[in-house]
């Protein structure tokens, strides 16, 4: 949602009245076993945005503590992420720990969605799922990087962005990366995504499409026979 600043300049906000009153009740039970460490680029059009949309997250809800820094800052951690992509919003665990959740570029509009799935999904990692699909997801052959490029604008891929975040919290082998591919052009023309979501498997394999956990956790076992 665009508004007109005192300079008559167009200035972005991520949250309207609506997802404000949202954010702020499906956090209101937190007490710090949530934390989001950013790292940005000087000079980055997408970092600037990703600034943003964390500088109104805080001015919403102080139940998220949230830490920016830029590239090279903070090597240990950037390690630890092990992101080839940036800017990056990376959710961290009550005890500082990368959860393999992160987010490259803000997520909001649908992507709020599954950016609150996942804070509440750290803060209380209760899934209910069958016994036959978490053997399944526990015998995933591991590591594998989950990329997922989405448009905010669309309404099928907060879906498969909470199925890889949620094989993430399951299996410590995954990480799931949610990529707005309207910043990055070169990812796009690399992977030949021509539409969304697009699942990129360990920078390999390309599929597209929504899918729930189980035909994620079937894609994935396809992939690694």
């Amino acid at each position: 949602m665009d508004n007109e600043n005192n300079e008559g300049k167009k200035a972005i906000t991520y949250f309207d009245a609506s997802s404000e009153a949202k954010v702020r009740e499906a956090f209101e039970h937190l007490t710090g076993e949530v934390s989001i460490q950013a790292v940005l680029q000087p000079d980055c059009k997408l970092s600037d945005r990703t600034s943003e949309f964390l500088d109104e997250l805080s001015g919403i809800t102080d139940k998220i503590p949230i830490s920016t820094g830029l590239k090279g800052e903070n090597p240990d951690l950037e390690a630890k992420i092990g992101a080839n992509l940036y800017p990056v919003i990376a959710l961290l665990n009550k005890d500082g720990e990368y959860t393999r959740i992160c987010y490259h570029g803000p997520p909001g509009m649908h992507e709020l969605e599954s950016f609150i799935s996942a804070v509440n999904l750290i803060a209380r990692p209760e899934l209910t799922i069958s016994e036959p699909l978490l053997e399944r997801i526990k015998s995933l052959q591991v590591p594998i990087n989950l990329k997922i490029g989405v448009s905010p604008k669309c309404v099928m891929c907060p879906e498969l962005v909470q199925s890889c975040q949620n094989l993430a919290i399951l299996n410590t082998g995954v990480t799931s990366e949610m990529v707005d591919l309207n910043y990055y052009p070169e990812f796009v023309k690399k992977f030949r995504i021509m539409s969304v979501p697009a699942l990129i498997i360990n920078d390999e394999k390309v599929k597209f499409g929504g899918k729930n956990l189980g035909e994620l956790v079937t894609e994935l076992e396809e992939y690694s026979k």
